[in-house]
């Protein structure tokens, strides 16, 4: 084994990037078969939550592959484990949050396409500012600590969006519908809040440091399990809801499925 990580940091990232694959797979697959069980203008946000975790699922296998080049028993000399997977597949699944989250409501077109166009560029964003901290890239002469400090004017913007400006339009939406919703941001709020802090303990190692290592990698990964596959049953879920409170009919149907 690559002498620069300990047997038990080794077994945990293992661990904890499997479940991640797992988490990831099995989730799209759920969501995709699920998708008939709201009615077809729910459809959409249950389809880009499938998309979402498939996604994922794609770049946690392309992780576990990096991670086993740099760090198994048959470790690559030389070779670097790619924290870039993880940002490409963030840099698509963030913005596709933000639309399933809408998609869900069934606002109408002019909402959505206000809460649109600022939450995809700001998400694209603040995923673009994020990675050369992340990465401890030096680029243009700017340290990573400050593109970390930058990554948080738009992750800011998006919480305002969602907990205020999206807050204006579930006045119109049920009492279950609304609860679903709080408990939808407030998780997107919990999940993320993970990512800053795994963020400055491998901001703060200098060159590589297994501790610093193992807490970015667990701490995203139970992070993205939370904020794809528990956040896409949640969509799912509130799609049921809406579902079933447009349309008697359909709701009898799955109450006697």
């Amino acid at each position: 084994m690559n002498s620069v990580i300990s047997e038990g940091g080794y077994s945990l990232v293992f661990n904890m990037l499997s479940m991640g694959i797992a988490a990831m797979l099995f989730t799209t697959i759920f969501l995709f078969m699920a998708k008939d069980r709201v009615l077809p203008r729910y459809r959409m946000a249950v389809m880009i939550s499938a998309t979402v975790t498939g996604i994922a699922a794609y770049h946690y296998f392309r992780m576990f592959e990096s991670f086993e080049h740099a760090y198994g028993p048959d470790a690559i000399e030389g070779y670097v484990y790619n924290v870039g997977y993880r940002y490409v597949d963030w840099f698509l699944t963030v913005p596709l949050l933000l639309v399933e989250t809408v998609a869900v409501l069934g606002l109408a077109r002019a909402m959505q396409t206000s809460l649109l166009v600022r939450l995809v560029p700001a998400a694209a964003l603040m995923i673009g500012l994020g990675y050369p901290g992340d990465a401890q890239l030096d680029i243009m002469g700017i340290p990573p600590s400050v593109w970390g400090l930058l990554s948080t004017i738009p992750f800011l913007y998006i919480l305002y969006v969602l907990f205020v400006e999206l807050g204006k339009s579930l006045e119109r939406q049920s009492a279950a519908v609304q609860r679903k919703v709080k408990e939808l941001r407030l998780l997107l709020l919990a999940t993320w809040g993970v990512y800053p802090i795994a963020f400055i303990a491998n901001m703060n190692a200098v060159g590589f440091e297994e501790s610093s290592f193992v807490l970015r990698e667990t701490g995203y990964t139970i992070a993205d399990i939370l904020a794809k596959c528990l956040f896409g049953l949640v969509i799912f879920t509130i799609a049921r809801i809406k579902s079933m409170e447009d349309d008697a009919e359909f709701a009898k149907h799955e109450v006697r499925d």
